[in-house]
């Protein structure tokens, strides 16, 4: 009985002890996990990079080798010529000292020159199976020499494509958890502005409505973004792919081009003292003075990298920036 009330004790300790993971938990886990991953990354690129510099050298080593050995090949080829030649010459000089030594006509002095022949002729054979047991040796050793190279070779391969094989998985595993970093990311700035906007909200209610009520209220000036950011003033999107850029209600353009090194700049007069701006790289369709509806596609942003692209939106009233994320909808809080 009291093992069983241990048990329901500690198992209630559990259900209600437990902490919640937040989204900085998360944020911090990926990043440092990002970091670990990219440093594990950095050590194979150098291993790699050693690895191969390695490789590369023994190729080159085995090239001189094979160069070398077809030189010593060519010249024991020829020294095993010569020794037949030798061979040859030694058993003439042979022959005719024997019959010289056999006749009775021949003089002492002939069979002396050719026993002197016959001497000079072994020396000379002596000379040439040494020098070719010599190249032998020398080509038997190079073949040894090139064979463990060889393998070396062999087998540097195969590490090189082992530490490749580890690359490209620590790369996965690094790409995933990149794009994990990047949600948690998203998440912690998208809390940072629900608080930021429930504190304006806060704000908003303990005040009388009429000092803080927008005039009008306007659309979103791109419909597919993958994140934003808001400031006191503007509201920043971030997306990835070509996206239309609308007009947030009727009213005209007063100006549509660059603006010293900000970019493509378009700038709306709605009336009653109310501009619409929008910053960004974009191709402008639209110029100075043009009518414009709400909705009406004003540009369209470019895409010239793989990194996001931004779009800056901002309310202006009597020349004024306004807290704009106030301005998108009815309950001067953003639907976004």
């Amino acid at each position: 009985m009291k093992l069983l009330f241990l048990t329901m004790s500690i198992l209630s300790m559990n259900t209600w002890g437990a902490v919640p993971r937040n989204a900085g938990d998360d944020l911090v886990r990926y990043r440092t996990e990002v970091m670990e991953l990219g440093s594990r990354l950095s050590s194979l690129e150098k291993e790699i990079g050693s690895k191969s510099n390695l490789y590369v050298s023994s190729v080159e080593q085995i090239q001189q080798f094979e160069s070398d050995i077809k030189l010593y090949r060519e010249k024991l080829t020829e020294l095993h010529k010569d020794v037949r030649q030798a061979r040859n010459d030694n058993k003439k000089i042979i022959h005719h000292y024997l019959i010289e030594s056999e006749s009775e006509v021949a003089e002492a002095w002939q069979k002396k020159v050719h026993l002197e022949l016959l001497k000079q002729a072994q020396l000379k054979l002596k000379n040439k199976e040494t020098e070719l047991i010599s190249f032998e040796n020398k080509v038997a050793e190079f073949d040894e020499k090139l064979a463990a190279l060889k393998i070396d070779e062999e087998e540097l391969s195969m590490v090189i494509k082992e530490l490749e094989n580890r690359k490209k998985e620590t790369m996965e595993i690094y790409l995933t958890k990149v794009k994990s970093k990047k949600l948690a990311e998203n998440k912690v700035e998208k809390n940072k502005i629900l608080k930021k906007v429930s504190a304006i909200k806060k704000t908003f209610s303990q005040e009388p409505i009429i000092l803080k009520k927008p005039d009008r209220f306007f659309r979103r000036p791109v419909d597919d973004f993958s994140t934003y950011t808001s400031s006191p003033k503007g509201i920043t999107f971030k997306f990835q792919a070509v996206q239309p850029v609308k007009a947030v209600g009727d009213g005209k353009v007063v100006f549509a081009g660059d603006l010293a090194s900000y970019g493509q700049v378009v700038l709306i007069d709605h009336g009653q003292d109310l501009r619409t701006v929008l910053l960004g790289k974009m191709d402008v369709k639209v110029k100075k003075n043009d009518m414009v509806r709400d909705g009406d596609i004003l540009a369209y942003t470019q895409k010239n990298s793989t990194e996001e692209q931004s779009l800056y939106f901002e309310v202006r009233k009597k020349n004024t920036a306004q807290n704009t994320i106030l301005w998108l909808d009815q309950n001067g809080v953003s639907k976004i």
